[in-house]
């Protein structure tokens, strides 16, 4: 294989370089494509769904702290489930030592009950009335003499009938270790008087109990899980290193901020939020470890792809160089050579074509002069039938439809109008016989007349249009059906494609040496790329084959060559046109000449 490096450019490879070079940069470019495409949604799928799921985890755990927190709200009501705990709450104080000291046994027997529930979080009951009255499974600083009006939330249980949460900075409890309490209060009142309060009833409760349901999320050693309360206090954390990180991140729920996701959510009952911190490259790290395999068999099956490649490549175009070696030999004047091959494929076609090319070449020598001759009388006749071709612009469906509106005509009774159409179709269609001839400028207005009278019958009030003469030029002798494809034209474009009322309007301009004839329209006109490519396409000279009449109109093209034929390159059409504002077609006719025309 011949070498490729740098020192050619690319239209000096060859093609089997080009096809080696193109499909291997090809494959391993939708290899690369599809594997970034493929890791980037993955990723950001994978970021959406496992921040949904650690949003869902910590939503779970605020569930479960707030059922948590409303079991120990239920257990402040339990005085009122009994009815001597509450006559007792509601009799006046005793006098008596002995009654005070029964009052307090029952009270105390009460709250033991209460702590005998089996949950070991559940660290003291209280109820503050007349006295103070406990039950602890730790040493507590209350006696009953105290002063309870120097706690705030004493103080705060006696003006409010909703729970009130203590935090641990607030409590009074007194323990060893590292145990933090905090507190549910509640306002007791009488159950015979509801406006008289009785007193309120504590329960004092471990962080344990919080931080085994915080603890059953497992957030991976790289993040870490927070609860913090309404003053942004730590309540729980599992990994010290991101406090300061989970106190910035509050209110960036879920974004991906230096490789993590954050998640925030919060427990209304006691204005505590939950943070949630993982590490998107350890939960990713399973997803890079099988990008990575998948993306190096990607590209070692893309390279064996390009081997097979080039020694398929080298097969299949081994035949197709051949024939190129021999078209350079026919190039260089050796006639006598044949392409051998017994293949039945679109190569094998290809030599069976290279050789009937060959033998062909011969007699299409011998024939060349006879084919310059028939290209020559082919030019000449070109002008006739593109001049012929304007004709076919009355085109069938206008006769049709003019019938089938004379037809309405008489049917409705409107035999006058009919009989009006009649005459004006029968006027259009004798000055088609004339298409070779000229005639006066007056007759071609009278076309004009009967063809718009048709149309605007057939437009029913939608179509105006006025015609207006200089009464000098009525009689110049000009090329016969000049006018009407211009007019046809601003129907077709202008009329039809407009909602609203068109209005066309032909007009006549003196200049000293020429005639303006000026065809306009307030149709929708057209942009300016549009009005470009109909400009050169009406402009060009050379007689290039078929034209496109749906972008320019074979009319227009026609009567520009026309003009041009007769009167010389500078005069012609001249087409203006805006968007939404009409399109004006401008004749110009050299005014000496018509002039000479008329009098002969």
């Amino acid at each position: 294989m011949k070498s490729f490096l740098p020192f050619k450019s690319y239209r000096e490879w060859s093609i089997k370089i080009k096809l080696i070079t193109m499909t291997g940069l090809l494959l391993l470019g939708s290899v690369f494509f599809e594997s970034y495409l493929s890791y980037t949604q993955y990723t950001r799928d994978f970021h959406r769904q496992s921040s949904d799921k650690v949003q869902q985890i910590i939503e779970q755990i605020s569930l479960n702290i707030d059922t948590y927190l409303d079991d120990l709200y239920r257990l402040t009501l339990f005085p009122y489930r009994n009815a001597h705990i509450m006559h007792a709450l509601e009799e006046q104080t005793a006098d008596t030592e002995l009654a005070q000291l029964e009052k307090r046994r029952l009270m105390e027997t009460f709250l033991d009950e209460m702590m005998i529930f089996p949950r070991e979080d559940i660290l003291r009951v209280s109820i503050v009335t007349d006295a103070i009255y406990s039950s602890a499974r730790l040493p507590t600083k209350l006696i009953p003499n105290e002063e309870m009006e120097d706690y705030d939330w004493y103080k705060k249980a006696l003006t409010s009938q909703d729970y009130i949460l203590v935090p641990a900075s607030e409590n009074e409890f007194t323990t060893s270790g590292n145990i933090q309490i905090f507190s549910v209060v509640k306002q007791l009142r009488s159950i015979t008087n509801t406006g008289r309060i009785l007193g309120v009833i504590k329960a004092d409760a471990n962080y344990k109990g919080i931080v085994e349901i915080v603890e059953r999320a497992q957030m991976g050693h790289d993040g870490g899980l927070f609860i913090l309360d309404d003053q942004n206090n730590f309540i729980y954390s599992s990994n010290d290193t991101f406090k300061e990180t989970a106190l910035a991140v509050l209110h960036t729920d879920g974004e991906v901020e230096d490789g993590y996701l954050l998640n925030v959510t919060s427990i209304p009952r006691v204005a505590w939020t939950i943070v949630a911190i993982s590490s998107v490259t350890e939960m990713n790290r399973e997803a890079i470890h099988t990008r990575n395999q998948t993306s190096l068999l990607s590209i070692a099956s893309a390279l064996l792809a390009i081997l097979l490649l080039v020694i398929f490549i080298r097969q299949f175009l081994k035949p197709l160089l051949a024939i190129v070696k021999l078209m350079k030999d026919v190039e260089m004047g050796k006639l006598d050579i044949t392409f051998h091959s017994n293949r039945r494929d679109e190569i094998g076609y290809l030599g069976a074509a290279f050789n009937r090319l060959v033998g062909r070449i011969g007699e299409m020598l011998r024939e060349n002069t006879v084919l310059v001759k028939e290209v020559y009388e082919s030019k000449l006749l070109q002008q006739e039938a593109q001049i012929n071709a304007l004709f076919s612009q009355i085109r069938p469906h206008f006769i049709f439809n003019t019938l089938n509106l004379i037809s309405l005509s008489m049917q409705s009774g409107k035999q006058d109008k009919a009989i009006d159409h009649i005459h004006a179709l029968s006027s259009i269609l004798r000055g088609m016989s004339q298409w070779n001839k000229e005639m006066p400028l007056q007759k071609e207005v009278e076309l004009l007349h009967a063809y718009l009278a048709i149309q605007s019958s057939r437009f029913e009030g939608r179509l105006d249009y006025s015609i207006t003469i200089h009464p000098e030029l009525l009689s110049l002798t000009i090329p016969a059906l000049l006018l009407q494809p211009l007019v046809e034209n601003a129907v077709v474009h202008g009329c039809e494609l407009k909602k609203g009322k068109t209005t066309i309007t032909v007009t006549t301009h003196l200049k000293p040496d020429c005639i303006l004839i000026e065809v306009n329209d307030d149709g929708p006109g057209m942009d300016s790329d549009t009005l470009h490519y109909l400009q050169q396409k009406v402009e060009q000279l050379e007689e290039t084959g078929s034209l496109d009449r749906t972008h320019t109109g074979i009319g227009l093209v026609n009567v520009n060559k026309r003009l041009q034929v007769k009167y010389g390159t500078e005069y012609g059409l001249n087409i203006k046109s805006m968007l939404y504002e009409g399109t004006t077609v401008v004749i110009s006719i050299p005014y000496s000449t018509a002039k000479e025309t008329s009098h002969v």
